[in-house]
């Protein structure tokens, strides 16, 4: 019995292919580090989430989550998005509004991107005791070190709301979508019938 060894590699076409493009073989690991680069060079996600409480008891905003990012070299295009749950405080009688938002930076969230929830304790009704809450927003934000917040506040009433757990993601981009433009869709014509 004979015994055939294989050739671990094909040898010829090594020799072929480092002979005649020795420049492409020694640049490939760049080029293929520099293909790859637009994909990830400029985009970046983050989130963070909590389950210990935070109570609103008064009309100031209150930090929920706080997220700091560092966006270096040029403007970013971020799209955040909040969640949480609300809960109505044992012994809160009658209603009582509750408004979360995101914003940039401390400042107050916009109109805009902020969500309003009524948790109401009427005697002799079984009312919802816990709201799920969510909010998106886009912001433009220039290079440097930022901190989104997902924020809340009691709107009015004297009751107390807690939020017992809560959720923030980010995605930010070095580029930012254009308009679609789309041709309009031809409505179908009206068919009549002609027996009536």
């Amino acid at each position: 019995m004979t015994t055939t060894r294989m050739p671990l590699m094909n040898t010829y076409h090594l020799t072929k292919v480092t002979k005649n493009y020795p420049l492409l073989l020694a640049l490939f690991p760049l080029l293929l580090a520099f293909a790859s680069q637009p994909a990830f060079a400029h985009s970046g996600a983050t989130g963070s989430s909590r389950t210990s409480n935070v109570t609103l008891n008064n009309g100031s905003w209150r930090n929920i989550l706080s997220i700091p990012v560092l966006l270096s070299n040029h403007t970013h295009y971020c799209t955040v998005v909040g969640s949480a749950d609300a809960r109505h405080v044992s012994g809160n009688t009658g209603n009582h509004q509750y408004t979360f938002g995101l914003s940039l930076d401390g400042a107050v969230p916009a109109a805009g991107v902020t969500r309003t929830v009524e948790l109401n304790n009427n005697p002799g009704v079984d009312d919802p005791n816990v709201i799920e809450i969510g909010s998106t927003a886009f912001f433009t934000v220039p290079a440097g070190v930022h901190t989104f917040r997902w924020r809340a506040r009691r709107s009015n009433g004297n009751g107390s709301a807690v939020v017992d757990d809560a959720s923030m993601t980010i995605n930010c981009f070095k580029k930012r979508l254009g308009f679609i433009i789309l041709p309009p869709i031809p409505v179908p014509p009206v068919i009549e019938n002609p027996a009536q």
